[in-house]
C-alpha cells in the first residue's frame, strides 16, 4: 500500500529543490535531517512529481549494486547492463534520481552518482541523515568527495522536526478531526519529540488503535496517556543496549 504524502514544509521546499537542481548544469542537489523528519516523504514527492526512480540504499552497498540499480531505473536491463549505463550518450531528457539513505553509501558509489551528473545526464538528489554529511568533513574521505561537495555547493535543504501547527495540520488533524483541546494538541506535540514526523504518525496510530479497542470515537487525554505508556515502553533499553 502506498504511502500517504502529506504536503509538509519539507515536502514543499524539496520539490523546489528537485526543480532547481533539474535546471542547474552541475545536477546534484541534497536533502539532510535527523532521522523522522520526513526526509523520504519528501523524497517520494519529488519522485511523484517529477517521475523520478527511487534507489534506496543499503548498508555496505558497492558501486556496482548502485549502479546496476539505477542502470534498471535507467531501463536498461540483461548483462552488462552497468557498462551500458557508464557508456551511454546523454539523453535529450535528463532523467532524475533519488537516493533515498544516502548515509549508507561509501565515497565510492557517490562519485559514481557524481560521475553520471556530470557525464551522463542524470540528475541527482541525495537523502541522507547527518552521518552522510560527516564524509565530507572526515579526513579520510574529504578530498575523496571534494567534486561532489563542489556540485552539491548550495542546492541542499535540512528537514527539522514539525512545529505544533504543522503536527496539527499534517497528523493530529487528518488522524482524529477537528481538535480544539489547546493543552491535548500541545501534548501530543511535545510527546512526539516536539514534531519528529515518523514519531507523530506512530503515535497518532496507537492512539486510534486504542479508541478503536475501546468502542471511543474522539481523542482524548486520557488515551493519549496510554499511547505514550506504551511508545515509551516501545523504546526501553536493556541492559544488552537493544531495545526491548
Amino acid at each position: 500500500m502506498a504511502r500517504e504524502i502529506r504536503k509538509t514544509k519539507a515536502v514543499t521546499e524539496a520539490i523546489k529543490l528537485a526543480e532547481v537542481v533539474m535546471g542547474s548544469d552541475n545536477a546534484i542537489g541534497e536533502i539532510v535531517g535527523p532521522a523522522g523528519t520526513g526526509k523520504s516523504m519528501a523524497g517520494r514527492a519529488v519522485c511523484e512529481a517529477y517521475r523520478a526512480a527511487r534507489i534506496v540504499a543499503f548498508d555496505g552497498m558497492t558501486r556496482h549494486q548502485l549502479l546496476r540499480a539505477v542502470a534498471q531505473a535507467a531501463g536498461i536491463e540483461g548483462p552488462g547492463a552497468v557498462d551500458r549505463l557508464l557508456a551511454a550518450p546523454e539523453g535529450d531528457t535528463r532523467r532524475l534520481i533519488v537516493v533515498d539513505e544516502a548515509n549508507k553509501l561509501g565515497w565510492r558509489p557517490l562519485e559514481a552518482l557524481r560521475f553520471l551528473a556530470d557525464e551522463r545526464g542524470f540528475a541527482v538528489l541525495l537523502i541522507g541523515t547527518e552521518l552522510y554529511e560527516r564524509q565530507f568533513a572526515a579526513s579520510r574521505t574529504r578530498e575523496l568527495l571534494l567534486q561532489l561537495g563542489s556540485r552539491i555547493g548550495a542546492k541542499r535543504m535540512s528537514t527539522r522536526h514539525l512545529d505544533r501547527a504543522e503536527t496539527y495540520a499534517h497528523v493530529l488533524r487528518p488522524a482524529f478531526g477537528d481538535v480544539a483541546d489547546k493543552e491535548l494538541i500541545n501534548a501530543f506535540w511535545m510527546g512526539c519529540r516536539k514534531g519528529n514526523y515518523r514519531e507523530a504518525v506512530e503515535l497518532a496510530e496507537e492512539c486510534r488503535r486504542i479508541m478503536a479497542a475501546n468502542q471511543m470515537q474522539n481523542l482524548t487525554s486520557a488515551v493519549l496517556e496510554l499511547a505514550l505508556k506504551w511508545s515509551a515502553n516501545r523504546r526501553v533499553v536493556g541492559r544488552d543496549g537493544h531495545a526491548a
